[in-house]
């Protein structure tokens, strides 16, 4: 497995929900935790050597994290680091085809659009990537305009 950022950045984004945002003491055991339990998820079929130049190569993308002083700050830190790169306001007013195709590509989200007879689903999309909420102008259209864009988590 050749390693990517956009790898890096869907660790990120799913060690967000293995990582408790409260105000306690932040440790190396509570990321390397949330690191580990993303990794297993992201990357199931993925061998142990893989696996764990995945876990230095996200190791290595946090450079400040040991100076995350509580683990709502550690949190922080891993949502803007899987969320660089992404732009919602450059997403509004393009079709949402393309729009989903880079947030995908990005590695970090899944596009989903919401649609008023759907409801939201609690859990994370099949490979463990946090929702992105797209809305568009038309619920039927093939490829509508994106409208409005927000991460769900």
């Amino acid at each position: 497995m050749r390693i990517t950022q956009a790898h890096v950045r869907g660790v990120y984004a799913t060690a967000l929900q293995y990582l408790d945002g409260d105000q306690t003491l932040a440790e190396p055991r509570h990321l390397h935790r949330a690191l580990d339990t993303a990794i297993h998820r992201r990357h199931p079929d993925v061998d142990r050597r893989d696996k764990r130049a995945l876990r230095h190569a996200a190791l290595d993308g946090l450079t400040d994290w040991t100076s995350a002083a509580t683990r709502a700050d550690l949190a922080e830190q891993l949502r803007s680091a899987a969320r660089l790169g992404l732009d919602l306001a450059d997403m509004i007013g393009r079709p949402y085809a393309p729009v989903a195709a880079g947030i995908w590509f990005h590695g970090a989200y899944s596009a989903r659009r919401v649609r008023a007879c759907e409801t939201w689903p609690s859990r994370p999309s099949c490979d463990g990537r946090p929702w992105l909420r797209l809305w568009t102008d038309n619920e039927e259209a093939p490829n509508p305009v994106v409208l409005a864009a927000e991460f769900a988590a």
